[in-house]
């Protein structure tokens, strides 16, 4: 070689990752070979790159962590909030009606909680109140107060306000005794639903602030009156019990059978004439007294009808007066497009009027709700209302 020296050439990767990896090394090894790089400048864009990639991993990390809370459980303690709100929609309240006065005084019991959790994007609201309220009653002319208590043992999340139990006892005797309390079954006991409804609405939108957090790729949401919303996802807590269900896309729904059905029959004895309970099944202003809710009903043929503010929905079908009501009915939380097909029939027992009620096509899963329902809020009702029930409730 005659002496002549050889520089080696070392890539400039190489040499980078060199640096990286062996710092304690790359001096020498700049000395030995005689690499032209600039050792200092080298670690300048080593440091550079460092930086940029912990900025990196601080973003993902950062977003990762959104992600994270946003899927997993975030739950709020609403109970002192719920407890301060209610005793402000229902203590010290007062309704009137013409010559009668109610002014409620004391929550005598309040018991129970109330949270509020998002779990995968999604909000759930649950809560459950057993509630007991005193109240004051005064007659225009009368010199006695009436005074008893109001019973709400089922406030919850299972249910709508306005299938909430309100009832009422009286514990001051007189002379109008029986009108107050039919003015606590009805007008009251709305008001009070009417109440309820307040707090159920306003639970939902204070706490669902700050539940969802904001991700680079966030869905648009929004809070519903007994419904949340996920853009295209929609989850009813009346219909599902507070179970998490997203619905696919509402044409596909729409389209789809209903082929797990179920049919209902049962049989109710009334104390009254077959056309005073025809009226009290068709006529407007009566179904708005037992129902103790708004109603809306076009008694002809394809004649729609709208009861318990929109609870249930339908159409008549078949009209004859005084023996035989036949109509499309459903419940507001049955699968879209789905109907079963409801029909009374009246009997004229001399004494009393039987009614017979049929129901086909009831949605397996909504069977039960049907049931109760019809049970509960048509056939009781009816006899509290009106006092012409063969049985005592």
């Amino acid at each position: 070689m005659g002496g002549r020296q050889f520089r080696r050439r070392i890539p400039v990767g190489c040499y980078f990752h060199s640096v990286a990896a062996f710092p304690e090394y790359s001096r020498k090894s700049d000395e030995r070979t005689g690499c032209g790089l600039c050792l200092q400048g080298v670690a300048s864009l080593i440091y550079i790159h460092l930086l940029q990639w912990r900025s990196g991993v601080r973003v993902i990390r950062d977003g990762l962590w959104k992600n994270v809370r946003t899927l997993s459980m975030t739950e709020k303690n609403a109970t002192p909030w719920s407890k301060q709100r209610l005793k402000e929609l229902l203590e010290g309240q007062k309704y009137e009606n013409g010559s009668t006065v109610i002014i409620f005084k004391e929550l005598k019991k309040l018991d129970g909680e109330a949270t509020a959790n998002n779990r995968k994007a999604k909000l759930i609201f649950l809560f459950e109140w057993i509630i007991e309220l005193s109240f004051e009653v005064k007659v225009a002319g009368s010199d006695i107060n009436y005074e008893g208590h109001i019973e709400i043992p089922n406030l919850s999340d299972e249910n709508e306000a306005d299938e909430v139990d309100v009832t009422a006892s009286v514990t001051t005797s007189g002379p109008h005794e029986d009108r107050i309390r039919h003015f606590l079954n009805n007008e009251v006991a709305a008001f009070i639903r009417k109440q309820l409804a307040i707090y159920i609405r306003e639970l939902k939108e204070e706490f669902s602030k700050g539940l969802i957090l904001p991700t680079d790729r966030a869905i648009p949401q929004a809070v519903s009156k007994g419904k949340t919303t996920v853009g295209k996802q929609h989850v009813d807590k009346k219909a599902f019990q507070n179970h998490v269900v997203t619905s696919v896309d509402n044409d596909l729904t729409k389209s789809a059978p209903i082929s797990d059905v179920k049919n209902l029959s049962f049989v109710e004895s009334f104390k009254v004439q077959p056309d005073q309970l025809w009226e009290v099944l068709t006529e407007t202003e009566l179904v708005k007294k037992w129902s103790n809710s708004e109603a809306k009903l076009d008694l002809k043929p394809q004649g729609a009808f709208t009861l318990f503010g929109g609870m249930v929905t339908g159409e008549f079908v078949k009209i004859e007066p005084c023996k035989e009501l036949g109509m499309k009915w459903r419940l507001k939380t049955y699968p879209a497009g789905c109907f079963a097909n409801l029909t009374f029939r009246l009997k004229d027992e001399g004494d009393s009027t039987t009614l017979e009620v049929d129901v086909k096509g009831i949605p397996t899963i909504e069977y039960d709700k049907t049931e109760n329902g019809l049970h509960r809020f048509y056939m009781q009702n009816i006899m509290r209302t009106f006092g012409f029930g063969a049985h005592i409730f």
